[in-house]
């Protein structure tokens, strides 16, 4: 065990932060050299304990545990720990995990086996005007995947972990994929574990959305900045079915253009149906008939709100296509949420994506390839 060179690295860190504290102007600062001192003598700690862990695994994720809890914040008295305002998540992420992991196995933690998720849904947020621009969750279930956001400034995938609240980026490290994109796995620590984590892709179209996030990986989209005018896109995909799409487009002067007013983005969703055959209203509190089915509907609400079930989407160049079937559904009046539908005749909708190249050709590549929509209802 050679401590002179885990002394090092750590002093390497707490000279950073002094370093970096005065060449901050006073007014800019978000820490003190108080706030220093006590992270080098957490880190000493750490050390301490894991010398006599003796090896064993659940000491070890016990003694990383504790010393992410105490970098997560100052230990302020009126710090509220949900916005985890320490080392560990602001400022010094890489730098204090990477010390926090090397350690760990200079004391013995041990590569945990992999966890498999299987590929089941896809969530995927791109909000090109904001700083968490690119986020996929990928999941077994909408709640139980893991969350990666891209960072633009770090060129890099971060895991996302959310132990109080907040959400905040934990580097990965290894990212790997096999030959055909079926399987994308990396190694991440989070707080008490180290982890493999293994995503295995269930349909056809599960690949395309692994390989995207290699792609991304190896070579940055968002060097450039986004156009005024580039809207934010959220995809969702489940068991290799699109039951998400929503566009929220903005003008000229970067300003959000409003559903009910012409040039708004796109709105396709699964909607349910109560037993009277009306779609359910979300603004209705009130008690609904029993569901019994589902449709995958487009929203078009421009001037006033109304629903059409969608027979195909597709997109040329990019622009998206939405060709409904022969049904239209709408609220009675404006002052009653019962939604009552009639018969119409087909019509095909259209709508222009203002996007990055790479979004374009993830909704390229994802709206031709997914299976049709089957309401849960069917046999």
């Amino acid at each position: 065990m050679n401590f002179d060179n885990i002394k090092n690295e750590k002093q390497k860190i707490i000279s950073q932060m002094y370093s970096d504290l005065e060449n901050t102007k006073e007014p800019e600062r978000y820490f003190t050299d108080q706030n220093i001192e006590e992270c080098s003598a957490d880190l000493d700690k750490y050390v301490e304990l894991l010398s006599k862990a003796n090896h064993q695994q659940k000491e070890i994720s016990k003694n990383i545990k504790w010393i992410f809890k105490s970098l997560s914040t100052f230990k302020e008295e009126n710090e509220d720990p949900e916005f985890l305002w320490g080392f560990i998540y602001n400022g010094y992420t890489v730098e204090l995990t990477d010390f926090i992991l090397s350690t760990a196995f200079e004391f013995g933690l041990e590569k945990a086996k992999a966890k498999n998720i299987k590929t089941n849904i896809f969530h995927i947020k791109h909000n090109p005007h904001f700083l968490d621009t690119f986020r996929i969750y990928i999941g077994s279930t909408s709640n139980s995947g893991v969350v990666l956001e891209y960072k633009k400034k770090k060129s890099c995938f971060e895991f996302v972990e959310n132990p109080y609240g907040e959400t905040y980026g934990i580097p990965i490290f290894n990212l790997k994929s096999n030959h055909d994109y079926s399987e994308l796995s990396f190694d991440v620590l989070t707080a008490g574990a180290f982890k493999t984590i293994n995503l295995k892709a269930q349909k056809a179209i599960d690949k395309v959305l692994l390989k995207t996030i290699w792609s991304i990986s190896q070579k940055n989209p968002f060097t450039n900045l986004p156009e005024p005018d580039f809207c934010n896109i959220e995809i969702e995909l489940s068991k290799g079915v699109l039951t998400h799409l929503k566009t929220l487009n903005y003008d000229k002067k970067n300003k959000i253009i409003n559903m009910f007013t012409k040039g708004s983005g796109i709105l396709a969703l699964v909607q349910e149906l109560d037993a009277t055959g009306g779609f359910q209203s979300s603004d209705n509190l009130a008690p609904h008939p029993e569901i019994v089915d589902e449709k995958f509907v487009i929203v078009d609400a421009v001037p006033d709100w109304k629903y059409y079930e969608i027979q195909q989407l597709e997109i040329k160049d990019n622009v998206v296509f939405v060709t409904t079937k022969n049904q239209k559904c709408e609220y009675e009046n404006k002052n009653n949420f019962n939604v009552v539908c009639s018969e119409i005749e087909s019509k095909t909708l259209k709508y222009e994506v203002k996007t990055y190249d790479f979004m374009l050709e993830i909704l390229n590549d994802i709206l031709p390839s997914t299976e049709p929509f089957k309401s849960r209802f069917e046999s």
